[in-house]
């Protein structure tokens, strides 16, 4: 027992020792402001002996019912290990707060504390609804603010702590009595770090306004904002008036978006179009005002954001007059005196409520309205300037194009669209704040979004709201933002303020009609936005990587929206980019997307083949033996990225000719470092740039077009991306000695975005590797770059000359690719392809585009033809089935709600809508049974056995009703020795003299090489000039199970240097025997 009283006594002893001085720490004084970086808490130790915190001792900021512990960066408690000096003062601080506001503490003698936070919620953010105490032994023992509140307290304000009524120091209370501060309004921060108190009858210090009684000394909003762009309040050069002016209005509105506050609008209008009749006040004090009230305020004149506003810390900046006086919105309207500019005209509306009507424009012939031009999305700014959110944005009279989409990157032309986006531009916001799944002014889009979906370009009408202006997007390579008006809207939108210009389609607006006896072949391009199958039970990649679906779920989701985009392009072949790079086996990314779209054919009988569930429709992919073990597996992976490109394509319409593949050029430059060598790392730790990148290598496929000899060659390329740097970004810029850089900071003078040279040389490498392929030929695929940027000027055509440039350190393999030393080499060839897509939008007065980013839009999937295609060509789209849609509609989870029982969210629907970020592009071409290359044999794949022999009866034969057409096939190579004796050759008899085309119906051919001639008899002798003699090749069709065929002979011309040539493997379908059925009717 002696023992134990013994060390309860030690415990004791040793515990008051710990804390001997808690008892004398006070909180003295706090400041909370707006502005995050000037909110401080002040604590003093008021005792006689130092005290030095421990885990025990903390400091809490509350906020309702949230009470969090201040932490340092690394996660232990703010406080511990301090040791604060008797009659001292520590400052907590915001981590930004300014060197300035720091030495104004240390100059008062205080310690500065900074607040950088560990956990969620344990850094020091204080801006007016905040409460603090200190925590001893898990007690309350001082505070600031009243427990478990949650409203602005103290906006803007300063507190100081009292002495007690004797003169001494006040006693700790673990509740708030508001009469033992002094209230300082506005703000003071002159004390801080002070240990002295205020007497106990100091008085508050109060700014209170009172608005004059001499009318003439009071301003409308309009005679502040004036008809420019700033007040004429504030002298040039300033971004404030140097006195403040008492101004008075109804309030029209009050809100937190874009920022937050209250906005007046004359009391009497001022009947002068040239200026706004409102202005927006900048207060966090506005809870108790009512729209239609009558305030006069007394403050300076700011221009904050590009928006002229005034402000108020308080509700003692101002006074109020109950009325209910309603603010009508009224219709922006473009007039002259704007001279083009739709920014002076919203200008000239900044502050008051308005109406986007269905024309702005009335002087001018048509609609001129607001367009959607991004959908509903998060906007990626900066967190720092408080406006990264969901919205949407709009531009007047059309979307906005990215600047080089129609002009050459660099021109004059090109930096004049980049102004007028920039002017066009209106962000549409809503008065809450959104959680990126609710449209809190659109009820129709949140209970139904697949019937009420916006899209890019629809029009905008009836939408009422506020004008306001603020900074937006850092202008890449230099420190400042764009500004942008917005639209806060007021009023509740329905689906009749959407007007579809381009609404949803089942299928591309696609022509393939041709003439009578000719067919058509539809080539298309679709990105598969990073289809991975590889977590899912599919062959693992070589590269360790996976792109795509985060769950099972999701996974299923994204395959069925695929298969339902590619089943709705009826393409008879079709590239692929963004699909696994997990080889060619059973199971791979492509080997599972071609046979969940051949499920749905499953129809063989002969009147069905031209139905939508014939298996005539069904797909095979192209495979590589990339290693050249014979095996197709998940080890034949193409080039160094965990993505590739691919080709799926029907083998009833094309027969594979030849593959191969063109490896790409690979940067191999020096990492980027500052002027004493160190390397610079990005706001993300990573290195900004290490000077090794590359393309996905280019896949090439030469077809012969079935029924024709006429070959088709397809490059799929996907080039590197604009969204991460090359090293020809960071070259000029000074770093110093800096050692970490903002990765958005790179120059783009060109608006090309990072690496255009880099992209430059790989279509240089493409051009030249092309020039080897003979016959018709197609560049198709996402090239990253938009329709005059660089890349594409040199496969297509450069008419300005423009000086373009190529990469530098770019190798083929060991090899330099332009400079034995690495340079950069200036490119003056030009490869002559057309960009068909958009030269038959210009035809039809449209612009093609096929991507969304930010708010412009563009192609950066195109699809290049040989000028020998350009006759063949029916017609050429873009099919805005991703690009014009919301992400919300992806297959993706995150951030979209609740899931349902199939473990999808509210927005997801098994359809081709946003089943990729980008649109798929096509275009179909024209063919007539029998053409043929020179020297190249008619292709005639078998059936059943069964094979049809064209004959175009020559022009200028004039063919009779009861003419006999005659086929005479003989083997070209007469010692293969084939059993020909099932060969039956029909003859076929005219039963109408328009008669142009003639198929013999040919059955049991063996496959090989033909001596075909056909001709027409009359009474039983030859029609003159009716004979044809050609070579046809007879084979079997391309087959849906795997077979690798090596290749002995190239067909295509050149000496194989257009790229790896190899073997070349045809693949599908495994394991879908069990679907070759017949259609049950």
């Amino acid at each position: 027992m002696k023992k134990s009283f013994l060390s309860l006594a030690i415990a004791s002893t040793i515990s008051m020792g710990a804390f001997a001085g808690v008892e004398d720490l006070l909180i003295t004084e706090m400041t909370q402001s707006s502005d995050t970086t000037l909110g401080a808490v002040e604590i003093t130790n008021t005792g006689s002996t130092a005290f030095t915190f421990t885990d025990d001792t903390l400091v809490r900021s509350e906020s309702g019912k949230y009470a969090n512990k201040m932490e340092k960066g690394d996660g232990t408690l703010l406080l511990t290990d301090i040791t604060l000096d008797a009659g001292k003062s520590l400052v907590i601080i915001n981590e930004d707060a300014s060197a300035a506001f720091k030495k104004t503490i240390t100059d008062n003698g205080g310690m500065v504390v900074v607040g950088e936070g560990g956990a969620k919620y344990s850094n020091f953010y204080i801006n007016g609804n905040d409460r603090f105490y200190i925590e001893n032994e898990e007690k309350i023992i001082d505070r600031v603010g009243t427990a478990k509140a949650y409203d602005y307290w103290a906006p803007n304000t300063t507190l100081r702590r009292k002495q007690a009524a004797d003169g001494n120091n006040p006693a700790q209370s673990d509740t708030f009595d508001a009469t033992k501060w002094q209230n300082i309004l506005p703000m003071k921060t002159d004390d801080l770090g002070k240990s002295e108190l205020p007497a106990a009858d100091a008085e508050d210090i109060m700014d209170i306004f009172t608005c004059p009684t001499d009318k003439s000394e009071i301003k409308s909003p309009s005679e502040v904002q004036g008809t420019g762009f700033t007040s004429p309040l504030i002298a040039d050069g300033e971004t404030e008036s140097a006195e403040k002016v008492a101004v008075e209005g109804i309030i029209s509105a009050k809100e937190t978006i874009p920022n937050e506050g209250f906005y007046l609008h004359n009391l009497v209008s001022d009947n002068n179009p040239e200026t706004s009749d409102g202005i927006f006040v900048s207060t966090s004090a506005a809870g108790d005002l009512k729209v239609g009230q009558t305030v006069c305020i007394g403050s300076k004149v700011a221009e904050v954001g590009g928006q002229t506003q005034l402000s108020a810390d308080t509700k003692f900046g101002w006074n109020v007059t109950d009325t209910t006086v309603p603010t009508a919105p009224i219709d922006i309207q473009v007039i002259s005196s704007d001279n083009g500019s739709f920014d002076k005209t919203l200008e000239r509306y900044e502050g008051m409520l308005v109406n986007l009507p269905t024309d702005l424009d009335p002087q001018t012939d048509g609609e001129q309205d607001m367009r959607i031009t991004r959908s509903f999305s998060y906007n990626y700014l900066p967190s720092s300037k408080g406006h990264n959110r969901n919205n949407m944005v709009a531009a007047y009279k059309r979307p906005n194009l990215q600047p080089n989409h129609l002009h050459v990157a660099g021109s004059p032309e090109s930096k004049a669209a980049y102004e007028q986006n920039n002017d066009y531009r209106l962000v549409i916001e809503s008065a809450t704040k959104s959680d990126g799944i609710v449209l809190p002014y659109y009820a129709g889009f949140n209970s139904d979004p697949h019937t009420n979906y916006i899209r890019i370009d629809d029009s905008l009408v009836n939408a009422q709201g506020m004008i306001s202006q603020y900074e937006t997007e850092l202008i890449p390579g230099t420190d400042k933002y764009d500004q942008d008006y917005s639209l806060t809207i007021t009023n509740q939108l329905t689906s009749d303020n959407f007007i579809h210009n381009l609404p949803r389609t089942d299928k591309p607006d696609l022509k393939d009609t041709v003439a009578e006896d000719d067919f058509a072949i539809r080539v298309a391009s679709q990105n598969l936005f990073n289809f991975f199958n590889s977590p899912f039970g599919g062959d693992n990649n070589n590269f360790g990587q996976s792109r795509g679906a985060d769950s099972y779920d999701e996974y299923i989701n994204q395959r069925t929206k695929l298969v339902e985009v590619i089943r709705a392009q009826d393409a008879d072949v079709m590239a692929l980019m963004e699909i696994e790079n997990n080889g060619f086996g059973d199971n791979s990314a492509i080997a599972e997307i071609v046979n969940q779209v051949n499920i749905q054919y499953v129809s063989e009988y002969a009147r069905d083949y031209n139905g939508p569930n014939s298996t005539e429709n069904r797909y095979v992919f192209v495979g590589f033996d990339n290693n050249g073990n014979q095996m197709l597996d998940n080890l034949d992976a193409i080039g160094s990225d965990a993505i590739a490109t691919g080709i799926i394509y029907r083998p009833s319409k094309m027969s594979i000719e030849r593959t191969r593949v063109i490896p790409m050029p690979q940067q191999k430059a020096p990492t980027t470092v500052n002027d004493l060598g160190e390397v610079i790392k990005d706001q993300n730790n990573e290195i900004l740039e290490n000077g090794q990148n590359y393309h996905r290598d280019a896949l090439v496929v030469t077809f012969i077009v079935n029924q024709t000899g006429k070959r088709l060659t397809l490059a799929v390329n996907h080039l590197k991306s604009k969204g991460s740097t090359c090293w020809e970004e960071w070259q000029g810029v000074e770093f110093g000695e800096a050692t970490t850089w903002s990765n958005r900071a790179a120059p783009d003078l060109d608006y090309q975005g990072s690496c255009a040279e880099f992209r430059v040389a790989g279509a240089v490498h493409l051009g030249e590797e092309m020039e080897d392929v003979l016959g018709d030929k197609i560049i198709l695929g996402d090239l990253n770059a938009y329709g005059k940027e660089d890349p594409v000027l040199v496969l297509t055509e450069n008419p300005r000359n423009k000086t373009i440039v190529t990469a530098s350190h770019t190798f083929l393999g060991p090899k330099p690719q332009f400079n034995e030393d690495g340079s950069a080499a200036t490119i003056t060839k030009t490869y002559g392809y057309i960009d068909i897509v958009g030269d038959i939008y210009k035809e039809k007065g449209k612009t093609p585009w096929s991507y969304s980013y930010s708010d412009e839009l563009g192609s950066l999937d195109h699809i290049l033809i040989s000028p020998s295609l350009k006759d063949r060509v029916i017609d050429a789209t873009d099919w805005h089935v991703n690009a014009a849609e919301t992400g919300l509609y992806d297959y993706q989870n995150n951030r979209k709600g609740s899931l349902d029982g199939t473990g999808a969210h509210k927005f997801y629907k098994g359809d081709a809508y946003r089943s990729s970020d980008h649109d798929a592009a096509l275009i179909s071409l024209s063919y007539k049974p029998g053409d043929t290359d020179a020297n190249v044999p008619m292709n005639l794949p078998k059936l059943r056995k069964l094979i049809k022999v064209p004959y175009q009866i020559p022009t200028g034969i004039s063919a009779q009703v009861g003419d006999v057409a005659t086929v005479r096939m003989s083997p070209d190579d007469d010692e293969q020795r084939l059993d020909l004796t099932q060969m039956v050759l029909p003859n076929v008899v005219l039963s109408n003299d328009t008669t142009a085309l003639v198929n013999f119906e040919v059955f049991g051919a063996p496959s090989a090489i033909y001596n075909v001639t056909v001709s027409l008899q009359r009474d039983g002798k030859l029609v003159e000039g009716s004979e044809q003699t050609f070579l046809a090749k007879v084979s079997n069709r391309d087959t849906l199970i795997a077979d690798i065929v090596e290749e002995e002979i190239d067909h295509t011309g050149g000496d194989g240097g257009a790229g790896s040539a190899g073997f070349i493997s045809l693949l599908s379908l495994f394991g879908l025997a069990a679907m070759r059925r017949r259609l049950r009717k």
